[in-house]
């Protein structure tokens, strides 16, 4: 079959400015001496980003390589809601949701060069072991995405949903709670509780942030002084965007959906500096589509390139990008560029994002009419091509999962699939 392809309307002029503006930050990026203060120094941006950044072999544009791995299985399991992550040692890391009130997600560790699972546990044994624990308690849901910070140490939200109502006006029952792993002990510890459902992560070095429903609510944990602060952001009903991003000076950038008085809605990308002052806001005319809020997803894809750059999608498959910070005025906001729809033939549904590793080349996977497709763009040029993925086997599929790939390169997306007793949890190891 043969791929689609499309050209999207920016200036080439604009964007190899931009990538020369990069190539010079990823220099001072790499050189220690000139990181900035809240980067730390053992550990690269490539690490602390949770990226790859080994291109791959031959031409990207193809038709990738699909595998699906055999995931371990406990009662209740049902899905990984795109929670993905790698530690300094490559090892690739999965929260395994539980489907129903009083359960538990458990968390797991993939050695891919072995293809060895090992089983971390239970969220609620480690909340009765950290004496955190309510009777009845449960924590279906690992649903973040599990993040490397400065110490070493991997981060991560457990929550649930019991009682919640998905307009938004009522919380989940027993709350959330924001936890960190030892990645070479599998020490867990319990560092926070709140009444909030928390569902996303982000984090590049010392500050890692959580954000939470209902209101778009942003927690900030202080790596180095185990501070925690707290800001509400505001969102509209009951919507919730399954990411945020944050950069390597600390700075995080969460959507705001408001509602008018006239009922018209609207979406804005807000920049927040490491003390949680708001620095810059930015309309983001590709976040609301014409369904429900509850059903948008807000941020479903983002990657971080070796230049410095992010690029992001929305639930929609639209493509922005952060453009890289400015090395003679490094505090200052982030642009925000508008790049337009990825896919070869517009609005798509997607959930996941990929670097492939250079400044140009990016892959996402979408839901499209018959089967999910992997599209692929290169940022330099502006175009896209989309190709079909065999994964004919299986059944009901539904994928989520971005920037997690192994030492070789190969991305994972995560999600759910038909199994004999119902909804089961999947991960694809995909070769580009």
């Amino acid at each position: 079959m043969k791929p689609r392809i499309t050209k999207l309307r920016f200036s080439i002029t604009a964007l190899a400015a931009a990538c020369a503006l990069a190539a010079v930050l990823t220099l001072v990026i790499h050189e220690r001496g000139q990181l900035p203060e809240t980067m730390p120094l053992n550990l690269t941006y490539e690490e602390l980003t949770g990226s790859v950044f080994t291109p791959p072999r031959g031409d990207p544009l193809r038709a990738p390589k699909v595998r699906v791995l055999k995931v371990p299985d406990f009662p209740g399991a049902m899905a990984i809601w795109g929670s993905t992550g790698r530690d300094s040692r490559g090892h690739i890391w999965f929260g395994i949701s539980a489907c129903c009130d009083g359960g538990s997600a458990r968390l797991y560790e993939f050695v891919p060069e072995s293809d060895i699972w090992l089983d971390h546990g239970a969220v609620t044994d480690q909340l009765k072991a950290a004496g955190a624990y309510h009777p009845g308690e449960g924590q279906i849901k690992i649903h973040s995405r599990i993040v490397l910070a400065g110490d070493g140490q991997l981060y991560f939200v457990s929550t649930d949903e019991e009682g919640e109502k998905a307009d938004g006006s009522v919380l989940p029952h027993w709350g959330s709670h924001l936890w960190k792993i030892d990645p070479e002990s599998g020490k867990w510890q319990h560092l926070l509780h709140v009444p909030e459902g928390l569902i996303a992560v982000a984090g590049v070095g010392r500050y890692v942030y959580a954000l939470g429903y209902w209101n778009h609510i942003l927690y900030q944990y202080d790596t180095q002084t185990s501070a925690i602060q707290r800001r509400e952001i505001g969102s509209a009903g009951g919507h919730i965007s399954r990411n945020l991003i944050s950069d390597a000076r600390g700075h995080v950038f969460v959507p705001r959906v408001r509602r008018a008085a006239d009922g018209s809605l609207s979406a804005a990308l807000v920049e927040l500096d490491n003390d949680l002052n708001e620095r810059a806001t930015t309309p983001l005319d590709g976040y609301l589509g014409k369904g429900t809020l509850e059903g948008n997803e807000g941020i479903t894809g983002l990657a971080y390139l070796r230049n410095g750059r992010i690029v992001f999608l929305t639930s929609r498959g639209f493509l922005y990008a952060l453009d890289s910070i400015d090395p003679s005025a490094p505090d200052q906001p982030r642009t925000v560029q508008r790049l337009g729809w990825m896919h070869p033939e517009g609005e798509g549904r997607v959930a996941s994002l990929f670097s492939l590793g250079d400044n140009a080349n990016i892959a996402a996977i979408f839901d499209g009419q018959r089967s999910y497709e992997w599209v692929v763009m290169n940022l330099r040029v502006g175009m896209s091509a989309a190709f079909p993925m065999d994964i004919s086997d299986l059944k009901d599929v539904l994928l989520y999962g971005s920037i997690t790939r192994d030492n070789r390169g190969r991305a994972y997306a995560v999600g759910w699939h038909s199994i004999p007793r119902g909804k089961g949890p999947l991960v694809l190891q995909i070769e580009p």
